[in-house]
């Protein structure tokens, strides 16, 4: 169960609805280590509000091993304090009891450990059958998680970007499964801005841009209002910076930026200083081509990669170059981008593209394509955007993933 090399497991339940919702955490282990020390200590020095209290199956008989229950919510009157010393109480120790006699805690070194239980009981939780109940299974599988090991480091990798907290209710995206459809929103008009954030469909493929005009005009703080509207949603705040890079990126981490874009043109330590902030405030890099010659000899240059490399033609030469004169992709060598950066690195392409350039581009190997006014100024935006969803083959997107297994 648990070796000497270990000291102690920890586990982590969440069982139930609101308001009787239960969420437990806890550590078991040995009485001669840390666990032991931790719970003679919690007896010895209880906190006013969070006092620990011994698990009992009823007065007088404390369950094995000996279990101590420490309060999350501090206790502020007799009716929370009730909850704990009542069904709370009674449905941990019973659960610990049960664990044992279904082997998941070796009987016969039941005497050798000491569990510990933080338990969470809402102030507005009223219904005792269904707070004994809730915590009685939670503790239950949190004692099953921790002698399990549970989560073994695999299952980590393969949740953390695709899971949805229950008390955020919205998955951060960190643009996994590409491709993705860029909406770049280059209006300075708010009111034409929400109109088209309102309208576009309700998709895991769709990455919403602040544009730079729009920026200057309101400032990065626009990326706040966009995730208001839109709080499942990525959203790129195209900063262009050509200096400062570190706070710039920290004040588009401020604004909520998922993904914060800098200039391929600035000097390489504003662009390290950059991608090293966004590392910092949890927000994804973007090295904007926009007018460098070579953006690979640049991107040799850097220490540090972006996560997102954007090839981009500029709006001016988009208008006026002429339509037999194309490059290898158009936007420029994919191919090259990804040996430098490595295969983890997004590749997007803007600057010209249209519904029927969407599979050159992904066969190109662009993980995001960028469009503007092809949305932007259509008469139907939610028909314009689920037009270029269709050609990337990700228009049906499962929105909210129900995990019930665990």
């Amino acid at each position: 169960m648990i070796d000497e090399t270990e000291g102690y497991l920890v586990g982590e339940a969440l069982v139930g609805e609101e308001p009787e919702i239960a969420h437990i955490d806890l550590v078991i282990g040995s009485k001669r280590g840390a666990a032991g020390a931790a719970f003679a200590s919690s007896i010895a020095q209880p906190k006013q509000g969070h006092t620990p209290i011994l698990g009992v199956i009823r007065p007088n008989l404390p369950t094995k091993p000996m279990t101590l229950i420490v309060p999350k919510v501090s206790i502020r009157n007799l009716a929370d304090a009730e909850k704990i010393f009542g069904p709370a109480q009674s449905a941990i120790a019973k659960a610990v009891a049960d664990a044992v006699e279904e082997g998941v805690i070796q009987k016969s070194r039941a005497e050798e450990f000491v569990v510990i239980v933080s338990v969470f009981i809402h102030p507005r939780g009223k219904d005792y059958q269904r707070i004994y109940r809730y915590n009685y299974a939670a503790t239950k599988l949190a004692l099953s998680r921790a002698v399990e090991r549970f989560p073994n480091m695999d299952k980590v990798i393969e949740e953390k970007d695709k899971s949805i907290h229950a008390m955020i209710g919205f998955r951060i995206n960190n643009l996994k499964k590409p491709p993705y459809l860029e909406v770049a929103l280059d209006i300075p008009d708010w009111r034409r801005v929400e109109g088209i954030v309102r309208a576009l469909p309700k998709s895991d493929a769709i990455i919403i841009e602040a544009g730079t005009p729009l920026i200057k005009r309101y400032g990065v703080e626009v990326v706040q209002k966009i995730h208001q509207l839109r709080p499942e949603t990525v959203v790129f705040a195209d900063l262009k910076t050509l200096d400062t890079g570190n706070l710039e990126a920290r004040m588009a981490g401020d604004a909520t930026a998922d993904v914060a874009g800098f200039s391929g043109l600035a000097p390489v330590s504003t662009q390290e200083k950059f991608i090293e902030e966004c590392k910092k405030v949890g927000a994804l890099s973007l090295m904007d081509t926009l007018n460098v010659a070579d953006p690979v000899k640049v991107l040799e240059k850097l220490k540090v990669k972006p996560d997102i490399v954007e090839l981009h033609r500029p709006i001016d030469v988009e208008l006026t170059q002429s339509r037999d004169r194309e490059q290898e992709t158009e936007w420029g060598n994919i191919a090259e981008v990804r040996k430098v950066c490595g295969n983890k690195v997004l590749v997007a392409v803007a600057g010209g593209v249209r519904v029927n350039k969407v599979e050159k581009a992904l066969k190109a190997g662009a993980d995001i394509i960028v469009v503007g006014r092809a949305i932007t100024a259509a008469k139907d935006v939610t028909g314009a955007a689920r037009a270029f969803l269709q050609r990337m083959g990700v228009e049906d997107v499962d929105q909210f993933r129900v995990m019930t297994d665990y």
